[in-house]
């Protein structure tokens, strides 16, 4: 089946970095946010980074090995193939350690399958913050606006290239 036949109408994904040991409501009602904001009728979300950890941070020591990488591809690549377009989310800070070559390999890895299925994608101002950083980074720009009047302002359309991911290191 080609991924135009795999693909739901409209369906928009968001990366995100690895599964939340909370509800994760805050992040999904951002994505939602988005979601609506962009036009999408429905949205899903897949993490770079299969093994849940309490703060992204986690991910250094629970990263170490490929295993958890490597598990969160299958589906991530599934995601990816029923998407229309992608919202870049996963956050603007690398892994220590030796969990950071991995987190570098998976996002070579992620942005080769963006290009090959050539994926409209949007990040929030040109990183890929993660949505529970957006309203900082928004009322930081834009003090006088709601964050529903300034997402729009800040959430654009980029280019995803596959040798040089967005770089990812620093918080935001």
């Amino acid at each position: 089946m080609d991924d135009a036949a795999r693909r739901q109408d409209n369906h928009l994904l968001v990366v995100l970095s690895n599964p939340p040991t909370t509800s994760g409501v805050r992040t999904l009602q951002r994505v939602e946010q988005a979601r609506e904001m962009l036009g999408f009728t429905s949205v899903a979300v897949a993490n770079l980074f299969g093994i849940p950890t309490y703060r992204t941070g986690g991910i250094t020591a629970a990263g170490t090995e490929p295993p958890g990488w490597l598990s969160a591809r299958t589906d991530l690549g599934d995601a990816i193939r029923q998407a229309n377009a992608v919202v870049l989310a996963y956050g603007c800070q690398e892994p220590a350690g030796s969990a950071r070559a991995h987190f570098r390999d998976q996002l070579v890895w992620l942005h080769r399958m963006i290009d090959d299925h050539e994926l409209t994608t949007w990040m929030v101002d040109g990183r890929p913050r993660h949505p529970s950083r957006w309203h900082r980074h928004t009322y930081a720009l834009h003090p006088h606006l709601t964050f529903a009047e300034a997402l729009p302002l800040v959430l654009l359309r980029t280019v995803a290239i596959a040798n040089n991911p967005p770089s990812a290191m620093s918080r935001s």
